[in-house]
């Protein structure tokens, strides 16, 4: 009796994460085209949110690319970028790109 009440505290409430589920070895097979079914950590996984623009730039060995007000937006929010007009330009994050606007427009270089 006591343990299904207390199993009932745990359980997750709406929003919340369910805290009796592991933590560890939480991933997915990926797609099935792949040739072996390991487990993909969820770390390793692709974000759909994630710029394409710096995902190419990342492969490139060096580069420089004008970003669209949109684009401009979403890696102003994934990097927590507040002051680029003041500063100038801003490194993000350990991706050896940089963001910086000239012209009233926004580029980003390695």
């Amino acid at each position: 009796m006591f343990k299904k009440l207390f199993l009932e505290i745990l359980k997750k409430p709406e929003g919340t994460r369910n805290v009796l589920n592991k933590r560890h070895m939480q991933g997915s097979t990926g797609s099935t085209g792949r040739k072996h079914m390991n487990l993909l950590a969820k770390s390793n996984k692709t974000d759909p949110n994630y710029p394409p623009c710096l995902t190419q730039l990342k492969n490139k060995p060096a580069g420089m690319s004008l970003l669209t007000s949109k684009e401009a937006e979403t890696i102003k929010n994934l990097f927590h970028i507040t002051d680029l007009e003041q500063r100038g330009s801003r490194n993000l994050g350990n991706t050896g790109i940089t963001m910086f606007v000239k012209d009233n427009n926004y580029y980003i270089k390695k």
